[in-house]
C-alpha cells in the first residue's frame, strides 16, 4: 500500500530527469572529443548522469505528460536539440580536420596517415596537429563551460517538447557549414601561400638550371618550407582558434533560438 504513494511521487521527477538527460546526451553523442569511439560508453553515460544531478536544481522542467507517446516524440525533440547545439562545435572542429587535409596533401604528407583516437579513422598528421592545439586552447579557454551554460540557456529558449524543425535550421547549418570551409582556409593561408611561392621558385629554377630534377627537390623543400611556417604562424593559429571559441556562445544562441521559434 504504501510503494503506490512513493510511485505517484518519484516518477514525475524521474520522468524530468529522463527529459534533461536526454538532451544532454544529445549533446554528449556529438561533442568532437567526447562522441569518439575511444572513450567507453560506461564514461559517457556516466558523464550524461553527472551532468543531470548537476544541473538539475539549476534547471525548472515544467510537469510532464504521462502519455508515453508524446513522452517518446518529446524524448526525441530533447535528443534533437542536445545533437544540434553539438553540432555546432563539431563542425567548428571540421573547419580544423579539412585545413588539415589540405595542408598534408600540399606539403608533401598526403600518403602519411595515421589512426585518429576519437573516430578510429584514418586522418593526416597535420589535422591531428591542428586538433591537438584546438583541444588545448579549448580546454584553456574553458569554452566547455560555454557548452554547460548552453544546457542551461537552451531550456529558456526551447522549454521540454518544444523543438521544431523548420526550412530556417537548414539554412543556419548550411551557413555552419560554409562558415566551416572558411575558417579552414584561414587556418591554411599561411602555408598555402608558402607553398605556392616555393612551387614559383622551383619551377623558375628548373627553367634557369635544367640540369636539376625539380621534382626530386620539391619534396624536402615544401616538407621543410611548410613545417616553417606552419611554426611561425602558430600565434596566428592559436588567436583564430581562440576567436572561433569565443564565439561558439553566439552560434548556439542562434540555433537555439531557430529551434525554439521554428
Amino acid at each position: 500500500m504504501s510503494i503506490t504513494p512513493s510511485l505517484h511521487v518519484l516518477l514525475p521527477e524521474f520522468q524530468s530527469f529522463l527529459v534533461l538527460v536526454s538532451r544532454i546526451g544529445g549533446i554528449v553523442a556529438a561533442f568532437p572529443m567526447l562522441g569518439g569511439r575511444s572513450i567507453p560508453a560506461q564514461i559517457k553515460i556516466a558523464l550524461v548522469v553527472m551532468l543531470g544531478l548537476v544541473l538539475s536544481p539549476l534547471i525548472r522542467l515544467p510537469p510532464i505528460s504521462s502519455d508515453a507517446i508524446e513522452m517518446t516524440a518529446g524524448l526525441a525533440s530533447e535528443l534533437l536539440v542536445g545533437l544540434v547545439i553539438g553540432l555546432a562545435v563539431r563542425l567548428l572542429f571540421g573547419a580544423f580536420e579539412v585545413a588539415g587535409d589540405l595542408l598534408g596533401t600540399q606539403m608533401g604528407f598526403g600518403a602519411v596517415q595515421l589512426l585518429d583516437p576519437m573516430t578510429s579513422q584514418q586522418s593526416s598528421l597535420i589535422s591531428e596537429y591542428f586538433r591537438i592545439v584546438a583541444m588545448l586552447v579549448f580546454l584553456s579557454l574553458n569554452a566547455h563551460m560555454i557548452v554547460v551554460a548552453a544546457i542551461v540557456s537552451s531550456y529558456e529558449a526551447i522549454p521540454p517538447f518544444g523543438a521544431s524543425l523548420s526550412p530556417a535550421l537548414g539554412e543556419e547549418v548550411l551557413e555552419l557549414s560554409q562558415h566551416m570551409f572558411v575558417v579552414a582556409l584561414k587556418l591554411a593561408a599561411p602555408v598555402l601561400v608558402a607553398m605556392i611561392l616555393i612551387n614559383v621558385l622551383l619551377a623558375m629554377l628548373g627553367r634557369a638550371v635544367a640540369q636539376i630534377n625539380v621534382f626530386v627537390l620539391s619534396f624536402p623543400l615544401t616538407i621543410a618550407g611548410g613545417l616553417l611556417v606552419l611554426g611561425l604562424a602558430l600565434p596566428y593559429t592559436v588567436s583564430l582558434f581562440e576567436r572561433e571559441f569565443l564565439g561558439l556562445h553566439d552560434t548556439i544562441e542562434r540555433l537555439l533560438k531557430v529551434l525554439g521559434h521554428g
